[in-house]
């Protein structure tokens, strides 16, 4: 919070195990209990992309066959170890962020998902994740000079970082400021980003959450 108020935006992979926990790891909480087992049925929230102060980055992907000028979908791919999915969901913790209370609103209206209190915090009153997302999927990179393929949000969250920082340097190169904290911005003007409206972000026995038009659980805005 102190950061946001100081302008500066900190950017965090949504997770990559949908609505469950840790990839590799996929397991949701005992509702009798509150802990995270396998086999649990209540959704598992990540953290810090649940606080209100951060902006969360979640994932999608480009469908085989097309560019990057088609629509793009959540990233949901099986590999043979795990199954990787972008991150989404909302806050057991955090109450919902004044800057967000529309698009959450405009979720819950059009497109109120089929889980109750057991599943998730249904409250509507609560903090929705992610904020934005960016492609998260056949990214290569070096190591041990050996060229790699890797996945997930923690690809898109500093590619989405990278745009920012673009943005700042146009704006110091015109004699401005920095953006700041942009969540505010961002739910404000949401049309500066393309519209996820296909994919869901599976776990916890279920399809997890559907992305929809405008803001939802599964890539935000």
């Amino acid at each position: 919070m102190k950061l946001g108020l100081q302008g500066v935006t900190i950017l965090y992979s949504s997770g990559d195990a949908g609505v469950a926990a840790n990839i590799g790891d996929p397991y949701c909480i005992n509702p009798a209990n509150g802990s995270i087992v396998e086999g649990g049925v209540r959704f598992t929230p990540s953290f810090p992309g649940t606080c209100p102060y951060v902006t969360s980055v979640g994932a999608t992907k480009i469908l085989p066959g097309n560019t990057v000028h088609d629509p793009e979908v959540a990233a949901r791919d099986q590999f043979p170890d795990f199954l990787f999915t972008s991150g989404g969901g909302f806050s057991d913790v955090f109450g919902l962020p004044s800057y967000q209370k529309n698009a959450i609103n405009h979720y819950y209206r059009n497109y109120n998902p089929p889980y109750t209190g057991i599943q998730y915090n249904n409250s509507r009153h609560s903090r929705g994740y992610p904020d934005v997302s960016a492609n998260g999927q056949n990214y290569t990179v070096v190591i041990e000079g050996r060229a790699r393929r890797v996945d997930g949000t923690s690809a898109s969250s500093p590619v989405f970082g990278a745009i920012i920082a673009a943005i700042n340097n146009a704006r110091f190169d015109a004699g401005k400021g920095a953006v700041g904290f942009i969540n505010p911005v961002l739910y404000r003007n949401p049309d500066v980003l393309n519209d996820i409206t296909a994919g869901n972000n599976v776990g916890c026995g279920t399809n997890g959450f559907s992305a929809v038009p405008g803001w939802d659980p599964v890539t935000g805005k």
